[in-house]
């Protein structure tokens, strides 16, 4: 899995960093960090982490600097050009190669106080990812409910009007669909964030895109079967038109299917001498010779001139 940033720091804070992750995650940075981690061992694990992150956060501090664990870990994110960013919670001054990099100072950081070093840091965090005015939403009260919804306005695509498009859905029991307009969905969110009858301000309507239609089995099926009986009915058509064809129009043709019907008459018995009826359509005229009796040779018939007569 793949974070925004990768948090590093001493176990000794581990409370000052529980409470910046907090605030990061408020802003929904995804944020890589082990609150339960007891040792300095930087295992392949964290190894994994820190490369599939798109920055490494170092608090450094008193503690940090003498971690095993801490160090490896910033060594890792001064590897890749563009990853390290780092803050300072104390004054402590970090070893090479860190000391001459900038720090974002957040030393006196509270739940409830938020120095200047947090929000510049924040910015840089953005910048890398691509979002804007995250300081002005981390500036917004408690009931600025008006400002917050103009500012989803403003950036539909932002990971926090993401999520306050999910929650709205959510609460309505709506399904989350496949694509939505980044735009409608933003004013979908902030709607959901005006209350107490404030007069939501005027935003344009886009309609989400609809998904191509399903094709219905059962049309499909109606269209099937219609093209079959379509073919069907002309592929019979030709069998009747050569039928008619072939009996009506050639003689040659008829008389060769009458021969061929007369064929699977061969076993009708007829008087020596005799052929079926049906077979004197096809023969030429003419008398009819028993051929199957034996010939009686006229011996009185005088030879003709010029033939030796035997003795």
């Amino acid at each position: 899995m793949s974070y925004d940033v990768f948090l590093v720091s001493a176990v000794a804070d581990r409370d000052i960093a529980k409470l910046v992750v907090r605030r990061l995650r408020s802003l929904k940075f995804r944020v890589a960090f082990n609150q339960s981690q007891v040792d300095e061992t930087f295992d392949p694990k964290d190894a994994r982490d820190a490369t599939n992150s798109q920055s490494v956060l170092v608090l450094w501090s008193e503690n940090a600097v003498k971690s095993d664990w801490v160090r490896a870990a910033a060594s890792v994110g001064n590897s890749r050009p563009g990853t390290l960013i780092q803050a300072a919670i104390d004054k402590t001054i970090p070893y090479e190669p860190f000391r001459q990099e900038k720090r974002y100072s957040i030393e006196g950081m509270t739940s409830r106080k938020t120095p200047e070093g947090f929000f510049q840091l924040i910015e840089e965090l953005g910048r890398r990812d691509g979002r804007t005015d995250l300081r002005q939403w981390l500036s917004f009260g408690a009931k600025d409910d008006d400002k917050r919804a103009d500012w989803i306005a403003a950036h539909p695509a932002d990971p926090i009007a993401e999520d306050a498009r999910k929650k709205r859905e959510k609460d309505l029991g709506i399904k989350p669909a496949p694509a939505r307009d980044a735009i409608g969905a933003a004013a979908l969110a902030a709607a959901s964030l005006k209350t107490n009858g404030t007069k939501a301000p005027v935003m344009p309507v886009v309609t989400a895109p609809v998904a191509s239609a399903q094709p219905n089995p059962l049309t499909e099926l109606g269209a099937g079967w219609g093209a079959v009986a379509a073919v069907s009915a002309a592929i019979v058509g030709m069998l009747v038109m050569a039928w008619v064809f072939r009996s009506e129009s050639s003689p040659e043709m008829a008389a060769a299917s009458h021969a061929i019907a007369n064929s699977r008459m061969a076993t009708v018995t007829c008087p020596a001498g005799t052929v079926p009826r049906s077979l004197l359509s096809v023969l030429e005229t003419g008398p009819i010779i028993d051929d199957t009796q034996p010939q009686i040779i006229d011996d009185t018939t005088p030879p003709e001139e010029g033939t030796d007569t035997p003795e």
